[in-house]
């Protein structure tokens, strides 16, 4: 879809804004959070970090790619480079449980449609669970009017941006 190649090139001109997050969004973060478990994302550099501010989960997940198939494990170090050239645990301890994503992007709209690199990976494994609740991290520059929808594209709940939380009512 041209349109959705047009738009991921104008959004990775634009810096992600790694600055600390407000202590109102953490906090509220780490409400969402508690006691459940979450699937997180291993940062590329030109994504937000937001692991260190998770603490109230009951257990921090992430995904791993095994057999040309992405899963989640727990995420634990040591970690190791995957074919996607993303970081995941060297020793993979599967969970087919999980609470609450929170899922990178390289743009988002406020109807909770999610740009991606244009692999579908994210979208594969978020259909996997149904049931769980979805956060797009990403900061106010990434998000935009409108992101071209598919039919496998995957909604996201809401959005964690530095300055707040924003939930989507789908």
């Amino acid at each position: 879809m041209l349109e959705k190649i047009e738009l991921r090139r104008k959004l990775n001109t634009i810096s992600m804004v790694n600055s600390l997050h407000n202590n109102s969004v953490i906090s509220e973060l780490q409400d969402i959070i508690k006691n459940k478990i979450v699937c997180t994302y291993i940062p590329l550099e030109n994504e937000i970090n937001i692991n260190d501010y998770l603490t109230t989960q009951a257990l921090l997940t992430t995904t791993c790619n095994v057999h040309n198939e992405t899963k989640v494990c727990v995420y634990e170090k040591p970690l190791e480079k995957n074919k996607y050239n993303v970081y995941q645990p060297i020793n993979r301890k599967f969970i087919d449980v999980v609470d609450v994503f929170l899922v990178p992007g390289v743009g988002f709209d406020l109807k909770g449609t999610r740009l991606g690199k244009g692999s579908g990976i994210y979208d594969q494994i978020l259909s996997k669970f149904p049931d769980s609740i979805f956060f797009g991290v990403t900061d106010r520059h990434h998000i935009v009017e409108h992101i071209p929808s598919e039919f496998h594209d995957i909604s996201m709940n809401g959005l964690i941006t530095h300055d707040e939380i924003i939930f989507i009512d789908l």
